[in-house]
């Protein structure tokens, strides 16, 4: 059986719908490759776990995907954190529409467990702070800058390792391009670095 979430989920969450971490006849396939509004995730089930799903279901009068989501939902309220911060908090501290924002939030939170893969892309963003960042902790998020380049994080990433010991500033320059090629004004730069592409900052169309 397969249900459609508006949101990507973690398998671990489910567990509280049942009652036991390790529900008999439930597994879960999380599939990340979508990158559709809803994702689809694939849940095996035993005949009575799928019962229970179903009973819950119509007695709410509510779609099989509404009772998965809000199970997920309340189950992720219940799940808490100390963290970084003096309150506890939640999903909804991380959470944001922006994938970029929610990526740096998360990256930044050792409860959290961050990948090496995140760390790496947390500390590009530090090393060029101006760019993704509104302050100087590096907490605030410059949210259009980070949506302009977040889709080409990986490729800056790369860039910047394979030239920084040649052209420190490659990967500067490339963000630069990206964030012009947008019609939107770039930050100044601390080093003085400037995209060949780089016009007039009086020109019409930057705002």
């Amino acid at each position: 059986m397969a249900v459609r979430l508006d949101q990507a989920v973690i398998a671990r969450l489910l567990a509280p719908m049942y009652g036991h971490p390790s529900a008999p006849g439930m597994a879960v396939v999380d599939d990340r490759k979508r990158t559709a509004k809803s994702e689809s995730l694939t849940i095996r089930l035993n005949p009575r776990t799928r019962f229970v799903l179903e009973f819950v279901a119509r007695m709410r009068g509510q779609t099989i995907t509404t009772v998965v989501e809000r199970a997920i939902e309340a189950a992720g309220d219940q799940a808490r954190i100390q963290g970084s911060s003096e309150e506890d908090m939640t999903w909804k501290d991380f959470w944001d529409i922006s994938e970029g924002v929610r990526a740096l939030r998360v990256a930044r939170e050792p409860e959290l467990f961050p990948t090496y893969e995140e760390e790496k892309k947390l500390d590009f963003a530090k090393q060029h702070g101006n760019y993704f960042f509104d302050d100087y902790g590096h907490y605030v998020p410059n949210r259009r800058m980070i949506d302009l380049l977040w889709p080409h994080i990986d490729e800056l990433i790369e860039l910047h390792e394979k030239t920084r010991n040649k052209d420190y500033f490659a990967a500067e320059k490339r963000m630069r391009k990206i964030i012009l090629d947008a019609g939107v004004r770039p930050p100044k730069s601390k080093s003085g670095v400037r995209a060949e592409e780089e016009i007039d900052p009086d020109d019409d169309i930057l705002f």
